[in-house]
């Protein structure tokens, strides 16, 4: 498995990944067929971009294996940018909804995983550097 994990990361994580979402399609009531479509859209991208990641540096981040440091560093960047959007995109429908009377929990709970990730990720990283 580490081995699979080493050479595909893209790949296996995509395959858990796209079943639980094509369980939760199941469960809301779709059909089998647009179950399978939300599966394969997962496992499609990470067979994607592993493959053109043989031939293209930006491609082979994308799949989970980075090229060199440069890349590493460029996509740890991005993840610190994706995750300073992705919070304040989750602050901005909390505020919209609770000043609409909408049902703010759900922003809230996404908020504080984010928040509680971002913090317990530093902890642990500073602790094993």
């Amino acid at each position: 498995m580490k081995k699979l994990m080493t050479r595909y990361p893209a790949i296996v994580v995509a395959i858990p990944v796209g079943a639980l979402m094509a369980a939760g399609v199941l469960i809301s009531g779709a059909s089998a067929l647009q179950a399978a479509m939300s599966m394969a859209i997962v496992i499609g991208y990470a067979m994607v971009v592993t493959t053109i990641g043989r031939r293209s540096e930006t491609a082979s981040a994308l799949a989970g294996r980075p090229v060199d440091e440069r890349w590493e560093h460029i996509d740890l960047e991005a993840c610190a940018y994706a995750l300073g959007i992705s919070t304040i995109v989750v602050l901005a429908a909390f505020v919209v909804t609770q000043a609409s009377g909408g049902a703010w929990q759900p922003y809230a709970l996404i908020a504080a995983v984010l928040g509680l990730s971002y913090v317990g990720s530093v902890v642990v990283l500073r602790a094993a550097h």
